[in-house]
């Protein structure tokens, strides 16, 4: 298993844009000796220690945008959802007919969630698989973040594919559940300003 190895990677160029080169290094020292062999255990042990040297090191706005950049999987201008909400843009005039039409698409597609609804004006995406973290980093070797700063990096998965429904507008995204806060459900509310 390899994931925790990739993903200290990503994490390492996010902290380096916003921090500053080399900062990663210092922050991440001792931390950053994978082998990409690791078990889901040695994952989350892992995990847990960059988790905890994360916020006693980083300014909490700050490492939200840390975790959000080294999310393992992001979409970008080259993405198929580009493409598909391009397709429904043209049958949805309506900013409120379209991003129900978009919610509607994204329903059990896997990416944005298992479940994808909108309720007054916010998109709910809905991640629960059971009752443990889906993360590819820790999957199998916890149940549960410690804090939502780990959760942050699914959220910037999210933000990736949300921000292309309206690129011209501010995309903003809450967690309003996940295992980390105990809840029942991984849940994150998008929604959109001008």
């Amino acid at each position: 298993m390899d994931n925790a190895k990739k993903h200290c990677e990503k994490l390492k160029k996010s902290l380096d844009q916003y921090l500053g080169k080399g900062q990663a290094d210092k922050i991440l020292s001792g931390l950053d000796e994978l082998t990409g062999q690791e078990t889901p255990a040695q994952s989350a042990e892992w995990a847990m220690k960059v988790n905890e040297r994360l916020e006693n090191t980083v300014s909490p706005e700050i490492l939200i945008h840390v975790r959000e950049e080294s999310a393992c999987i992001k979409a970008n201008k080259y993405s198929p959802y580009v493409k598909y909400f391009k397709e429904i843009r043209e049958k949805y005039a309506e900013d409120e007919d379209y991003i129900k039409a978009v919610a509607e698409f994204l329903n059990g597609r896997g990416r944005c969630g298992k479940k994808v609804e909108y309720i007054n004006g916010k998109i709910y995406s809905h991640f629960s698989y059971g009752s443990s973290c889906v993360c590819y980093v820790i999957k199998g070797g916890w149940q549960k973040p410690p804090t939502t700063t780990w959760c942050r990096c699914c959220q910037g998965t999210l933000l990736s594919i949300y921000k292309l429904v309206f690129p011209d507008k501010i995309c903003h995204m809450d967690i309003v559940e996940t295992f980390a806060t105990e809840g029942s459900d991984c849940v994150f509310a998008t929604w959109y300003t001008n």
